[in-house]
């Protein structure tokens, strides 16, 4: 009984050895796919232009805050205990209103960018897809691994499917 399983094992291990020597493997350099594509370099460039205003805006109050500060330090000799006090509580204010928006623009900026990132990394999956299911790979890893020949990368084959545009 033992002999027939040890014989239906090494059946198993050696049909499985057969199959493995035929599997097709590639590996993609992940990062520079997502950091090197025309679509990421547009996205940056519509992100930019996006939230240029508000950077501009958050600049120039920024500046006025400056002067403000300056202001008061130089002219406090000379104002009147009221004045300080409406000078200091609207310098104050005014930072607290910067602080905010700058966290604003912050929190928007980065939710933006990562609605960027999601579509990029999806135009990338798939441009992975159709180069695999082309040159009839069986798995494709990405370069996280301890160890791969060049032979194996299949990154610039990806990054021309991008550049070209997917086509299935």
């Amino acid at each position: 009984m033992s002999k027939k399983i040890l014989v239906a094992i090494c059946g198993v291990l050696l049909s499985t050895g057969l199959a493995a020597a035929d599997l097709k493997v590639g590996v993609v350099d992940l990062r520079k796919l997502v950091d090197q594509s025309a679509q990421s370099q547009k996205s940056q460039a519509e992100l930019k232009k996006e939230f240029q205003p508000r950077e501009n805006k958050l600049v120039n109050e920024q500046k006025e805050l400056k002067k403000l500060e300056e202001k008061l330090e130089k002219d406090v000799a000379v104002m009147t205990e009221a004045d300080k006090r409406k000078l200091e509580k609207d310098l104050i204010d005014r930072g607290r209103e910067f602080k905010r928006a700058m966290d604003e623009m912050r929190q928007d900026y980065g939710l933006r960018a990562n609605q960027e990132m999601a579509k990029i990394q999806k135009v990338v999956q798939e441009a992975i897809q159709t180069v695999a299911k082309e040159q009839t790979f069986d798995l494709i890893l990405v370069d996280g691994v301890a160890f791969a020949k060049d032979s194996l990368n299949i990154t610039d084959e990806v990054e021309k499917k991008l550049a070209g545009g997917i086509k299935k």
